[in-house]
């Protein structure tokens, strides 16, 4: 995969993990799970892995 397909399917994955957590978690707790998780990956993604991507 190249960096522009990627900047577009992170964040649409980590809304879609989001989205089915929240739908089908017990409580707030998997939700929370969720939000810090899939925020520190995408966060990692734009700040480190990114920039070794080819364009």
């Amino acid at each position: 995969m190249n960096r522009r397909t990627l900047d577009l399917a992170v964040p649409m994955v980590f809304a879609a993990v989001m989205v089915l957590a929240a739908v089908f978690g017990a409580g707030g707790t998997a939700v929370r799970a969720v939000a810090l998780v899939g925020g520190m990956a995408v966060a990692i993604y734009y700040a480190a892995l990114r920039k070794n991507i080819k364009q």
